[in-house]
């Protein structure tokens, strides 16, 4: 007497097909939002940079300045877009074409190597910046002992 296993099949055509079409619709999904994160202009505004300290006296006029950040990893950002030295130069040159008085500040980053920070001063006055400024944190002032 032959004795035949029973085999009931569990994976059919439709739950295959059915399966397929969740783990596509999965990829999608965990793609679109890994680039729209990867991508948020919100996000890439953010440079964070630990300026130094110093003592802040209130500016004269209040023209809208350049910013010229350098973060922690030496990385050069004008107005929150990477540039290399090179292209810094010319767009500095482009934004003060009309206006040589418009102030230029660089913000970098305290871990910064100071031969960076000065390259970087270099090719803005290069570029025909007449009024160049370093960003800092206002010192906070040290309580005086009450006597």
């Amino acid at each position: 007497m032959k004795i035949r296993p029973h085999r009931d099949s569990a994976a059919t055509l439709e739950s295959i097909a059915l399966t397929d079409i969740i783990l596509n619709i999965f990829i999608f999904f965990f793609t679109a939002f890994s680039l729209v994160y990867t991508f948020n202009p919100a996000r890439e505004a953010r440079i964070i940079v630990k300026l130094p300290k110093a003592d802040v006296k209130a500016p004269v006029d209040q023209k809208a300045p350049i910013l010229v950040t350098i973060n922690s990893r030496n990385e050069v950002f004008l107005n929150n877009k990477q540039k290399n030295l090179k292209d810094l130069k010319s767009e500095l040159q482009s934004l003060i074409a009309f206006d040589k008085m418009r102030p230029v500040i660089v913000r970098a980053d305290r871990s910064v190597v100071f031969d960076h920070v000065v390259q970087v001063l270099d090719v803005a006055k290069n570029s025909g910046v007449e009024r160049l400024g370093i960003a800092i944190e206002e010192r906070v002032p040290l309580a005086s002992p009450s006597s």
